[in-house]
């Protein structure tokens, strides 16, 4: 693959829907190992460590905005790392965290190059035609009207 003009290969932060940053290092250690048993693990020429995420707002995050999911892996790559390698490395632990059932979302200069674009495509954006609230209530109103219509033909 050749690199992009401008494109840095050398971070990547994916953003995990998950408590504990620890939990989701041991996760992944157990599936990908790598791992010192420590906060950190090598997959290819990555280096992932967790950490809390600074932007969590403590409350229940949407899944599309997942710069409010609280934990975040910072994946660094020596700056020599063939760009390839490293866009294969961060879809290695998207594709384990998404196959175990955890929301997870990469935010780097390479996203175009990942499964769903970093995971962007797994968790959209409304549309700009309806605010938040509407998207919001209009799945509520949906899930009312849905569990509405099994009481009404179990009764």
């Amino acid at each position: 693959m050749p690199e992009k003009t401008g494109i840095s290969y050398e971070d990547c932060s994916v953003y995990v829907d998950a408590e504990d940053e620890s939990t989701v290092i041991a996760w992944l250690e157990k599936h990908l190992g790598g791992g010192d048993g420590e906060q950190d693990l090598a997959v290819g020429p990555l280096w992932v460590s967790g950490a809390a995420n600074d932007y969590s707002t403590g409350r229940k995050a949407h899944p599309f905005e997942f710069l409010e999911w609280p934990t975040v892996l910072e994946c660094q790559a020596p700056a020599e790392s063939e760009p390839g390698a490293v866009a294969a490395a961060v879809t290695i632990v998207l594709e384990t965290l998404w196959c175990g059932g955890w929301k997870a979302v990469a935010a780097c200069d390479f996203e175009d190059e990942l499964p769903a674009r970093g995971g962007s495509e797994r968790y959209p954006l409304p549309s700009p035609s309806k605010g938040l609230s509407q998207v919001r209530m209009g799945r509520w109103k949906s899930l009312l009207v849905r569990d509405g219509k099994k009481k009404r033909n179990s009764a």
